[in-house]
């Protein structure tokens, strides 16, 4: 198997699977056992399509989080500026919020938008996922039920300041990490 910069990866919660978001616009499924590579969604070109299994395009996919109960992968799709959702049994995949823009606003789905969402985290009930969010230097929040988006850290300005909200500042967050309990961010 070959990939090219493969940039996220997360594990199956009983350890059988590996996946990997991979920048050949694809991503990945990793059999723990054997080492055998098959591709879950992704076409291989870059693109901007919901779809199941090939039928699907990512455009640079980076971060890459599976859900608690192991049933779908949530992934950032860096130059779509999108947070999608790929199922684990059939490959389908969805867009859960971004606008396929890059902007900044906060909404609901296709009115959210994002600027180079790199890493990505899921809170342990799979409630929420949260977005480094680079370009914007922000870390944002997504309901996944709803596909509502809010900025909870950083401002659009560059920098490294302490503080709550849009007094945080950051300077291209692209990992994140959630302790186990889920009461803070990394």
């Amino acid at each position: 198997a070959q990939y090219y910069r493969p940039d996220g990866l997360d594990v199956s919660p009983v350890g059988s699977a590996l996946f990997v978001a991979d920048l050949n616009h694809k991503i990945r499924r990793v059999e723990v056992a054997t080492g055998e590579v098959t591709t879950l969604a992704g076409s291989g070109e870059d693109g901007d399509a919901d779809g199941v299994g090939d039928a699907a395009e990512f455009y640079n996919p980076r971060g890459i989080a599976i859900s608690p109960d192991g049933s779908a992968l949530l992934v950032a799709d860096l130059a779509n500026d999108k947070i999608r959702r790929a199922e684990v049994a059939t490959g389908a995949v969805t867009t859960i919020a971004g606008s396929g823009e890059d902007g900044d606003a906060d909404g609901v789905g296709d009115a959210a938008e994002f600027d180079n969402p790199s890493g990505i985290a899921i809170s342990p009930d799979g409630g929420a996922l949260f977005v480094a969010d680079y370009y914007n230097n922000k870390i944002r929040r997504i309901e996944v039920a709803t596909g509502a988006v809010t900025t909870i850290a950083g401002s659009s300005a560059s920098g490294d300041a302490d503080g709550v909200g849009d007094a945080a500042q950051f300077c291209g967050p692209s990992g994140i990490a959630l302790s186990p309990d889920g009461s803070a961010l990394f």
